[in-house]
């Protein structure tokens, strides 16, 4: 039907170019921008999936910056202890050299002088091995293996009852209060976990006996065993003076679950627990490494009051100088299979990382060849839109000419 009032071609000649226009543009931003996705309404589920991509990229990538500063504590931590296990060897060749009958005193005071120094090198190496400021071997910064020292509670028990000491370390210290405020440090050599059967009273003696022990006001501990008329075995300890500092009992005479310790006045000593800083290396705030290193200062190490005056002396510090070498042999070996552990999650996480990457490029990278197509296509069109308006806006004028015949 010819009319004048309504141009019905143009009307779709111009809707049609409006199309063009727009997907001349939608692929001219896509060409510029190099994203397929650059409105939601291009792709709204694969904007919800490389987004959530993405997200895990960024986290992946200070996921490999921490697992690269954990990497570099554990290495200037193995450093430390490197030069303290070459002091240690030496202050045992001096302790040996001390226990010879062929030593005068004299000369084992000249050696021992430089056994203090060595003594006061390791704990200045163990203060001032430090990563951002944080001393890494002397027990006292965030990376300490165990935090805090054991410490006796107010709990008053009776002598059926037991406190539960879990998560106990060598190196641990622990302090007995006797009844009249003095007080008794003493290392634990070895590491027990609390659980049912892992440890008896003649493990716990066993390793008093072996750990470094030091008084204000009293002489060394030690440690025994005795068994009551009801066959009841007791752990005592005693001072030099012969005086029972505390003792512990175990009623069935075989390992506890808990290790109940009662001080002097009857309250509890409760173990240390242990600690150190945790390394988020993943997606999750879950997936993290713990790195701990010990305290291998001379305390810990059992060697603080040890001295090699006299020939007595000396024996008993190759002892402990036996102990603390394997105490630093022990604390190398464990700091380098946390960084070996983080290397390797390293390289987890740039594999990772790139998989997750080339996903995310499938989704919202945008295809220049298509895409290039794509806007060959709609510029035609474009134009033969252009083209078509311009004869439909004429149709009008046409019709015209039969009202002037």
């Amino acid at each position: 039907m010819a009319v004048i009032a309504t141009n019905t071609a143009a009307n779709s000649a111009l809707r049609y170019l409006n199309l063009n226009s727009e997907a001349q543009s939608s692929s001219l931003s896509k060409l510029a921008s190099g994203s397929r996705i650059t409105k939601a309404s291009d792709d709204a589920a694969g904007l919800a999936i490389g987004t959530r991509i993405q997200s895990d990229v960024t986290v992946l990538s200070q996921a490999a910056t921490n697992a690269s500063q954990a990497t570099a504590i554990l290495q200037t931590a193995d450093g430390g202890l490197a030069r303290i296990s070459d002091i240690l060897q030496r202050m045992k060749s001096l302790a040996t050299q001390s226990d010879s009958g062929s030593v005068t005193d004299s000369e084992r005071t000249y050696i021992d002088a430089e056994y203090q120094e060595l003594l006061d090198e390791v704990d200045g190496i163990a203060e001032s091995t430090r990563y951002n400021g944080v001393s890494l071997l002397d027990g006292t910064g965030q990376y300490a293996s165990a935090s805090t020292n054991a410490t006796v509670s107010s709990n008053w028990m009776t002598d059926s009852q037991y406190a539960d000491i879990t998560t106990v370390a060598a190196a641990d210290v622990f302090r007995i209060t006797t009844s009249d405020g003095n007080f008794v440090d003493y290392t634990i050599a070895d590491d027990y976990d609390g659980t049912a059967g892992s440890v008896s009273l003649e493990d716990v003696a066993a390793s008093i006996n072996a750990g470094d022990t030091t008084t204000p006001e009293a002489a060394n501990v030690t440690a025994t065993i005795e068994t009551d008329n009801d066959g009841r075995k007791r752990l005592v300890l005693t001072g030099i003076d012969g005086t029972t500092i505390t003792a512990m009992d175990d009623t069935t005479g075989t390992a506890l679950e808990g290790l109940g310790m009662l001080a002097a006045d009857g309250s509890t000593i409760v173990g240390g627990s242990k600690t150190g800083v945790d390394f988020m290396v993943g997606t999750s705030s879950t997936d993290t490494i713990n790195l701990s290193i010990d305290n291998v200062g001379t305390t810990a190490l059992g060697l603080a009051s040890s001295s090699v005056s006299t020939q007595a002396n000396a024996q008993t510090a190759l002892t402990a100088l036996d102990s603390a070498i394997d105490a630093v042999i022990q604390a190398r070996a464990e700091v380098g299979a946390t960084m070996s552990r983080f290397e390797f999650r390293s390289e987890t996480i740039d594999t990772t990382s790139e998989n997750l990457q080339s996903a995310q490029s499938a989704i919202m990278d945008a295809d220049v060849a298509a895409e290039k197509s794509t806007l060959s296509s709609a510029d035609v069109k474009t134009q033969a839109a252009i083209a078509a308006l311009s004869q439909a806006n004429q149709m009008p004028q046409n019709l015209l000419s039969l009202l002037k015949s």
